[in-house]
């Protein structure tokens, strides 16, 4: 099993990367630092990802058109949003984009753990 991570603050992807590899059973897990990456990760690897964790404050762009882009293409997979402080407006907006979960960057590292294993386990 394998997840895809989208989030530009390098140090706190590497974080998640290293969490989900050690508390998961995803492994070998693909990170992109931005939309255009992401999207370039996810041309490559149709097919072959599980979940898509995505930073909706992206720097180059709303991670919220990339849920709508998975949606359109990657139906089945599961995508966990990730939103800075408790925008329930960004929330919403993420959650009407495709979203399955909706997380705090604020939430608890054993959160963010059951968040993605209620996720894949479906």
């Amino acid at each position: 099993m394998r997840a895809l991570l989208v989030e530009d603050h390098l140090l706190f992807r590497e974080v998640l990367a290293i969490v989900l590899e050690e508390e998961t059973d995803l492994k070998g897990n693909a990170q992109a630092g931005s939309l255009a990456e992401a999207r370039r990760v996810l041309g490559c690897l149709s097919g072959e990802i599980d979940i898509v964790i995505v930073d909706l404050d992206l720097l180059d762009g709303d991670g919220i058109s990339l849920i709508e882009n998975i949606r359109e293409t990657e139906t089945d997979v599961p995508v966990l949003a990730l939103v800075t402080g408790r925008s329930l407006e960004r929330r919403a907006l993420a959650l009407r984009a495709g979203a399955s979960e909706v997380l705090s960057t604020a939430s608890s590292g054993e959160k963010f753990v059951g968040a993605v294993k209620q996720l894949v386990a479906g």
